[in-house]
């Protein structure tokens, strides 16, 4: 089983938007730096610290260049996919894909429990196959096209973690089928460390 383009690029995409805020935020934060630098009076006259709010300047623009390559990227990603779905099939399955992959992942995610103490505090279990299972699963994407919906879903690294998930395979069908009456689901199929329930339109 293939991966489509929109798998492909989903979390590409999510993470170059985190890497942009990233950037953004480096830039803003060396550019203040620079200006209180050069507001100064007494600080703007020391000829060391000159130099470093023009390192600081520097800086902040190469990371906001930097951003604005990573912003262009992610729009040149995301409008192949969207020009591709409004040639052959329809731009409002891109937005059900985007949503569906972000309630699915919602749907499978563990969480650690928390009971209070007699102190009255919180006290949350760390449980290591959890957090194996979440960073498995933080990666599924469903794709929906009109002909069939693709659901792509990580297998966790350790054997029980992987257990966890198998025994969730009918409860996670149930929760697509549930989402997508249109569409015939078939049993998942394992293909190395990837699970994948395939849907055909009925």
């Amino acid at each position: 089983m293939k991966k489509t383009y929109f798998i492909k690029t989903f979390n590409l995409i999510l993470n170059l938007m985190i890497l942009t805020l990233f950037e953004s935020l480096f830039s803003f934060v060396f550019k203040l730096f620079a200006l209180a630098l050069d507001k100064n009076t007494t600080l703007s006259k020391v000829s060391f610290l000159i130099q470093v709010e023009k390192w600081a300047t520097l800086i902040s623009d190469n990371f906001k260049y930097i951003a604005i390559a990573t912003l262009v990227l992610i729009l040149l990603l995301v409008t192949k996919e969207i020009v591709s779905r409004l040639l052959k099939d329809s731009l409002l399955n891109y937005f059900k894909s985007i949503f569906q992959t972000f309630r699915l992942r919602t749907f499978l995610v563990q969480n650690e429990r928390s009971e209070k103490t007699l102190e009255n505090q919180k006290n949350t279990s760390f449980n290591p196959i959890f957090k194996d299972f979440n960073k498995a699963v933080h990666k599924c994407v469903i794709d929906i096209t009109n002909e069939n919906i693709i659901v792509f879903i990580k297998f966790p690294h350790t054997q029980q973690a992987q257990k966890l998930l198998k025994d969730m395979e009918s409860q996670i069908k149930e929760e697509i089928a549930s989402r997508n009456p249109d569409y015939y689901f078939s049993a998942p199929n394992r293909v190395n460390n990837k699970m994948w329930f395939i849907g055909t339109k009925r």
